[in-house]
């Protein structure tokens, strides 16, 4: 048995309310593995059932195996951990195609082995494909595609919404021939704005900017939306001074000053009047004995900076009222 399956045994033995305690602290990635084995297990004897449970060491007596309850089991499951419309999303992408066995392969290889591989697909493939991998892992593929290619996947991604099972089948079959389409009529989200700019976010300010240039030439509509959604360093210092002061008590000093090495000084000025000035007086003099950077260890420490913020916007700590920016120079 995989682990997978062995997780959904044990899960189902368990019942609903057990599943979705543990089902909120796994990943999407996971909990559809799980979902899929649940699904597909049928009649579950005592033997197998006993044999889960000794080797995650519970203790049990059941009087006899049970019969999985398939679809509804998991639709519960999902709706209780997740809410209805996540929960919709995921059974909908379970019951369409088998794109989540293209991703486990992807996600054992590395970013420019799996752009090399795409590199000579059309680019419309290279977007349906890559558009349904997390956005870190999106943005490094994209990063080593050939430069000109670059731009035309970002334009697709964009236009990506809904996608065929057919054309997934044909996807399956450019990236593993043995895999084969679950079936199903429904059509589901896989690329879109959102999904472009999200993996933007990963993306370090030099390439972000190439891709964007190129943008401007070739479609600029679109690099106008992608610019208004990119949320970047300087759009913090948009913020509320309380907002701003919550969020300088989540960074350390260390990081705040290599970030603010390219930063304005009216961004300077904003940051130093929402923190302690024992702690303006370290940073400033830090800057003034700090000789050269690399650019890229300022993007990063900006970076590190952004996703804090992103993360006190998700637990509510921080409201971000507009996004959009101009790209950072060093």
């Amino acid at each position: 048995m995989t682990g997978a399956e062995k997780a959904a045994i044990l899960l189902l033995y368990v019942g609903i309310d057990a599943t979705t305690k543990v089902f909120q602290h796994l990943d999407d990635m996971d909990i559809k593995k799980i979902s899929q084995s649940m699904a597909s297990l049928g009649h579950v004897s005592l033997p197998v059932i006993q044999e889960v449970v000794d080797e995650y060491n519970k203790i049990t007596s059941p009087d006899a195996g049970f019969f999985s309850q398939g679809d509804e089991f998991v639709r519960k499951i999902l709706e209780k951990a997740l809410g209805v419309s996540k929960a919709d999303m995921l059974l909908q992408e379970l019951h369409t195609t088998s794109i989540g066995d293209i991703e486990d392969i992807l996600s054992e290889m590395d970013a420019k082995t799996v752009a090399n591989f795409l590199s000579q697909e059309h680019p419309q493939t290279i977007a349906v494909i890559v558009a349904k991998l997390r956005p870190k892992q999106t943005s490094d593929i994209i990063a080593h595609l050939p430069l000109d290619l670059q731009a035309e996947v970002i334009i697709r991604i964009a236009d990506v919404d809904q996608v065929s099972p057919e054309i997934l089948k044909d996807i399956d079959d450019v990236i593993r021939r043995e895999l084969t389409s679950l079936g199903g009529v429904q059509s589901f989200k896989v690329g879109g704005v959102e999904k472009v700019v999200e993996m933007f976010n990963h993306l370090d300010r030099s390439k972000e900017k190439h891709i964007l240039d190129k943008l401007d030439v070739m479609n600029p509509p679109l690099a106008e939306v992608i610019r208004k959604h990119l949320f970047t360093f300087e759009d913090i210092f948009k913020l509320d001074d309380r907002s701003i002061q919550a969020i300088m008590r989540e960074i350390s000093n260390d990081t705040l000053t290599l970030a603010m090495k390219a930063s304005t000084e009216e961004v300077k000025e904003k940051v130093f009047r929402n923190i302690s000035s024992r702690a303006a007086e370290m940073i400033k003099e830090d800057l003034e004995v700090m000789g050269p950077v690399r650019l890229s260890d300022v993007e990063k420490a900006q970076t590190e900076i952004i996703k804090i913020v992103r993360k006190m916007e998700e637990d509510g700590k921080v409201v971000i009222a507009g996004r959009g920016g101009d790209d950072v120079l060093v």
